[in-house]
């Protein structure tokens, strides 16, 4: 028998020969790379469908055909705004190969400056194209909810567009790109107090900033007619508690995208395993939702019996925070442990209802479905929660040993064992996220308003903006043959008025006339005198 042959694995041939091998594996695992990506922005989209539940289950019958149209325009409207500008200002950072083959950014710390409209856009990056697409419709999403029942139609569809073509995208042009000020990849620049703002996932470029613009919406907007009498909220209970419910599942199940999805791979480039930080992402987003619903039930049967002696096990409460759970956790959730996720999810659980209760009670915010508290409160509170308790190995394994510098290591949470400059950087992209937001939105929407394009009139508010502006009711029952909601009576099969233009026009006038005694009737209550 023939001794086997010894190879020289140093020999030009043998390099020749397993070149080609070693490419083959490359190519594979960025195809592998990019179908994970591609099925978690698939998931994240799917969030759509949950935002539009969840609030069709907490509005009044009235809106329900309103609120399914808004969360196709928040996909529709808001993608054409990320394609015509949203990614060029958020990634489209100029750079050049030099003569070694490296790419060489050019400092731009504010924002991207090409690729409208993905002009010379890379074909193999249209996997990243479609996760950041959808992530900027989910903060645009986050809005509806707040401002239900009474914006007018082509306001949503403004707003929409200047989100995700402008606010969301220079924002994230800071803290994601290699080029931003608050990045902690940053190539062009010194990190911001040396560690760059850790927002790895999002609470607080998408939640806090959708939170913060929906706040800023209902706060302009003002509250539905009746919500308040004589400075006191009033019950304005939802319709469908199975629909809200099916809603938070739905969201919980898009959150197994949403974070672990961001992770932008599972399979390192040089073939070592990611897999257990994508998995980590999972197991924080589930213990973060597990201890937020649980903890935010609790609290209220707690506060329910101490007020009226009679405990209350509240869906709403459970649901919202679980939300808000799975939100304190978002940003960090591949540099948790398990038990700082859980821990992550109770403080979620806790904040819920005093937010809840401040911003109703004291603010005076009419926000239908509590997103500036879900997600506004909460991804504040994520953002602090990576800066306190990223561990540093999990840290490392995400961004690096060092930072971009290659000789600085990397910094990471605060109680984790390091000092507070991550806290002191996360502090800093907190404030700077609610200047822009806020400095953004809230003209914005007082223009809008200036211009009477903002809200509805009271009549086609109390009639239903199903009614006044979307053809008629989304249920069969309340538009069938002979029903007079409202005063209207609806065709089943055109969605148009079954009356006689003399009739229709008879039916208007009583409405108006009811609609101005109701209105006096309000103004009443108020205590301010004016019809």
């Amino acid at each position: 028998m023939s001794s086997p042959q010894l190879v020289d694995l140093s020999s030009p041939d043998f390099a020749a020969a397993v070149a080609p091998l070693v490419s083959q594996g490359t190519s594979f695992i960025s195809d592998i790379n990019a179908s994970f990506v591609l099925t978690s922005g698939y998931l994240v989209f799917m969030m759509q469908l949950g935002f539009a539940l969840l609030t069709v289950g907490l509005v009044r019958t009235r809106s329900v055909k309103s609120i399914c149209l808004k969360n196709i325009i928040d996909a529709s409207a808001g993608g054409i705004g990320y394609w015509l500008f949203g990614w060029a200002f958020a990634y489209g950072d100029p750079f050049y190969v030099d003569d070694n083959g490296s790419t060489v950014y050019q400092s731009n710390a504010f924002i991207g400056s090409q690729q409208f409209a993905m002009s010379d856009f890379d074909q193999f990056n249209y996997y990243k194209w479609l996760f950041q697409f959808v992530f900027a419709i989910s903060t645009a999403t986050i809005i509806s909810g707040a401002v239900a029942e009474r914006m007018k139609f082509q306001a949503y569809l403004l707003y929409a567009f200047f989100l995700t073509a402008w606010v969301y995208p220079v924002l994230t042009h800071w803290v994601w790109s290699p080029t931003g000020w608050a990045s902690p990849t940053r190539v062009t620049g010194p990190l911001l107090l040396g560690s760059g703002a850790y927002d790895t996932v999002g609470s607080g470029a998408v939640h806090m900033v959708g939170g913060l613009a929906a706040g800023a919406g209902a706060w302009v907007l003002g509250p539905r007619t009746g919500r308040f009498i004589n400075g006191k909220p009033q019950p304005m209970p939802g319709h469908n508690s199975v629909f809200f419910m099916s809603g938070v599942l739905l969201l919980w199940f898009g959150f197994y995208g949403f974070n672990p999805g961001t992770m932008g791979q599972i399979i390192n480039p040089d073939g070592s395993h990611f897999a257990e930080v994508v998995a980590r992402c999972a197991i924080s987003t589930s213990l973060g939702g597990c201890f937020g619903g649980v903890v935010a039930l609790m609290q209220y049967f707690v506060v329910t019996k101490i007020r009226t002696g009679r405990s209350v096990w509240d869906l709403h409460q459970a649901g919202n925070g679980a939300l808000c759970g799975m939100i304190v956790i978002t940003s960090g959730c591949g540099t948790f442990e398990p038990w700082a996720a859980a821990v992550g999810g109770i403080v979620g659980g806790m904040v819920y209802l005093p937010s809840s209760l401040f911003f109703l009670h004291i603010v005076k915010l009419d926000d239908v479905v509590d997103a500036t508290t879900v997600h506004g409160t909460c991804g504040c509170l994520g953002v602090l929660w990576e800066a306190l308790l990223s561990k540093q190995g999990f840290v490392e394994q995400i961004y690096g040993t060092t930072n971009p510098d290659g000789i600085t290591p990397r910094h990471y949470g605060w109680w984790q064992g390091d000092n507070a400059t991550v806290l002191g950087a996360n502090v800093i992209w907190i404030l700077a996220m609610t200047g822009w937001t806020l400095g953004m939105m809230v003209p914005f929407f007082y223009a809008l308003k200036l211009l009477g394009q903002l809200r509805v009139s009271p009549e086609e508010e109390m009639a239903g903006v199903d009614a006044s502006h979307h053809g008629g009711a989304a249920y069969l029952d309340d538009m069938s043959e002979g029903s007079t909601k409202g005063g209207l009576m609806y065709n089943d099969a055109s969605y148009g008025f079954k009356d006689s233009n003399e009739e229709m026009s008879k039916r208007l006038v009583a409405m108006e006339t009811e609609m101005r005694s109701l209105r006096k009737l309000v103004a009443q209550h108020d205590g301010n005198g004016k019809a």
